[in-house]
């Protein structure tokens, strides 16, 4: 019996600071890529300027179409392309699931541009969380994490405690 080769998406990662020269060059050779974008406020010359850049900087997700039966050398060797990322005992490549790539394209759907912007809430305001089991709540945003994106304090039973929560600013909208 013949099994068809199914299209999934794998995680690579570029050298550093090559994020953009990686992904332009992979379209150029036909692959189809996606980088998460986010916007963030950098000072520039005493200016903040908003810059796009990866949400997960060095990573990358890429559609194949044979899994890790493909040639994987063409990728690898691509300017800008680190390595394609590895896990468990056999060390191959393991396929992201779908839902994941559709949920970060939905979140950049949500917020009307191609780039999720990180830089909309500021320390102190009050936000209201809008997803998941906190969902309605009134918090306090802290600060954006490189790792979940942000910090916020829960106001749970009267008190406030820093919680470290895997929230995204998509789901989260300033109270009034």
């Amino acid at each position: 019996m013949i099994k068809l080769l199914q299209r999934e998406w794998y995680l690579l990662t570029s050298r550093p600071h090559k994020d953009e020269v990686a992904e332009e060059n992979l379209d150029r050779q036909g692959y189809e890529v996606y980088r998460p974008l986010a916007k963030r406020l950098h000072k520039s010359r005493g200016k903040m300027v908003t810059r796009v850049e990866s949400l997960f900087p060095r990573y990358m997700f890429i559609h194949l179409d044979g899994g890790i039966h493909d040639n994987w050398a063409p990728i690898r060797s691509t300017l800008g392309v680190n390595t394609l990322v590895r896990f468990g005992r056999a060390n191959l490549p393991t396929p992201v699931p779908e839902s994941l790539i559709l949920t970060l394209k939905a979140q950049e759907d949500m917020l009307g541009e191609k780039a999720i912007d990180l830089d909309r809430f500021h320390t102190g305001e009050k936000v209201i969380i809008t997803e998941g089991p906190f969902k309605g709540l009134e918090a306090v945003f802290q600060q954006y994490d490189g790792e979940n994106r942000a910090f916020i304090l829960l106001k749970i039973l009267q008190t406030q405690r820093p919680s470290k929560m895997v929230i995204s600013p998509a789901h989260l909208y300033a109270a009034a």
